[in-house]
């Protein structure tokens, strides 16, 4: 099935989100005495000091005898994949980039990094696996990490139309609406604005279409929910809430999104003892 096309560019341009930028540096030099250091870590420091001399394949010679000295350091496999990056070497940094990760998950961040690059590389299935991963972490750790969500979904949107899949591109379309709607109104100076509801107008569209593709799915119902909320539609807010709710046993939810939906029908189930 064709699925029928939004600009990419709202999703992005509109809200001023960028693609992630550069992989984050590593720690600041120690202050330590350089005898004090581990071997793998001084030859480590050797390949900072040519990184920031502006020789990475210097730097990268370092990184390497670092890995030999100590197979576990894993912030030479960083390291590394930021030195390949900056000779223009894609594939030579992914999979120092996922081993960086894969020692280091709370590393939210260079995770996004690691599907960015993955995506580039036209690793369909393997950047959406870690497009999903990074979505959930970032909803629980909030912060800078969740200024990329509407990214990782307009991404994850781009791979499902490139599958044909029509239910994953109708779902992230329709949630990247809705950020994209709550950043507009975030910015916004008046109490209803009219853009925010337009957006959200169209991401009811996406997820009822979504809803359609899949009726089994949870996730298209609860941000239904969310939109219908937003848009101060009670009853519609509610019959998504039960559908949610309903399919959540038996269907994916992010952690964060899982407890949000409990939550949600804790409060919906005290307003109606309250009545």
């Amino acid at each position: 099935m064709r699925m029928r096309a939004f600009p990419l560019c709202l999703l992005l341009v509109a809200a001023g989100c960028a693609s992630l930028g550069a992989i984050e540096p590593g720690p600041e030099p120690v202050k330590e005495p350089i005898a004090a250091l581990s071997p793998a870590r001084r030859v480590w420091e050797q390949g900072q000091i040519a990184m920031r001399r502006g020789h990475p394949d210097k730097a990268i010679a370092c990184y390497t005898q670092s890995l030999e000295l100590d197979p576990k350091f894993s912030q030479a496999h960083l390291s590394l994949a930021a030195a390949h990056i900056e000779l223009g070497d894609d594939e030579a940094a992914c999979p120092h980039l996922g081993r960086y990760v894969e020692a280091r998950p709370d590393q939210v961040s260079v995770r996004g990094h690691y599907a960015e690059l993955l995506y580039r590389l036209k690793h369909r299935g393997e950047a959406r696996c870690q497009f999903d991963r990074f979505i959930a972490l970032a909803q629980e750790q909030g912060g800078p990490a969740a200024k990329n969500l509407l990214h990782s979904h307009s991404r994850l949107m781009e791979i499902a139309e490139q599958e044909e899949d029509a239910y994953a591109a109708h779902l992230h379309r329709g949630i990247g609406l809705l950020l994209l709607a709550r950043a507009r109104a975030e910015l916004s100076d008046e109490s209803t604005d009219p853009t925010s509801e337009s957006l959200l107008c169209k991401a009811a569209g996406e997820l009822t279409l979504a809803r359609q593709e899949d009726p089994e799915e949870a996730r298209a119902g609860w941000y239904l929910y969310q939109v219908w909320s937003a848009l101060d539609q009670r009853a519609l807010a509610a019959r998504w809430l039960r559908d949610a709710q309903e399919a959540a046993p038996f269907h994916y939810l992010t952690p964060s999104e899982r407890c949000s939906l409990q939550l949600a029908a804790s409060h919906s189930a005290l307003e109606l003892v309250h009545r």
